[in-house]
């Protein structure tokens, strides 16, 4: 009885055996009697010669996924707020969460900024009788990795992400301050990215309200 026949026998999926194209002992499938070796160098070698058959599968796949995905959310909304509240209001998944977001702000230049940002904008629609209404980059036109790209380019000497906000760092300053903003229809020009730029702590308490330049 061959090796082959043993296994299936037994119930087994795999086993091993000689492969004349390997040269030695490896696992062969049972059911197919394929040496699992050679196949897997057989599907490297494929999807290395069609890689534009490759790519254009699995962006296929992501975005049939994706549609599936968004049609679930929809027609279970309410299923998954409540499982998320609950979650959520798990005491031990509470801690979980302020750990990470913790770290992430720590660690994370552009989730920084998009914390830093969020809770401004929420300040300036409330300090002029609004509710902010909406996700930030939706209102402001932007994205935090652009405002990243924006504020990094205008580093002065000595600025880094690490120094950010901590004694004697830097901090995001108004060109025109918010307060020379008093209508909740200005809050895009307030928070345009040419009227942001980075300046030391320090300099930019001292300067107040004034508007400079």
């Amino acid at each position: 009885m061959s090796p082959r026949q043993q296994a299936i026998q037994k119930g087994n999926k795999r086993y091993v055996t000689f492969c004349k194209i390997c040269g030695m002992d490896t696992e062969h499938r049972a059911s197919k009697s394929d040496c699992c070796l050679c196949d897997a160098k057989r599907k490297i070698q494929w999807n290395h010669d069609n890689k534009k058959k490759v790519k254009a599968y699995r962006s296929q796949y992501v975005q049939i996924h994706k549609e599936e995905l968004k049609k679930y959310r929809q027609d279970n909304s309410e299923h998954i707020r409540k499982r998320q509240k609950e979650w959520k209001s798990r005491p031990e998944n509470k801690k979980r969460m302020n750990e990470y977001k913790k770290k992430r702000y720590k660690e994370n230049p552009v989730e920084r900024l998009k914390s830093i940002l969020s809770t401004t904008v929420w300040q300036f629609c409330k300090g002029r009788g609004n509710v902010k209404r909406g996700k930030t980059h939706e209102l402001l036109g932007y994205t935090g990795e652009e405002l990243k790209i924006h504020i990094e380019s205008l580093f002065k000497d000595g600025m880094t992400w690490d120094n950010q906000g901590k004694n004697g760092g830097w901090e995001i300053d108004h060109r025109i301050p918010q307060s020379y903003f008093t209508s909740i229809d200005q809050l895009k020009e307030c928070f345009a990215l040419e009227n942001l730029k980075p300046e030391w702590g320090d300099w930019n308490r001292s300067k107040g309200n004034r508007f400079i330049g």
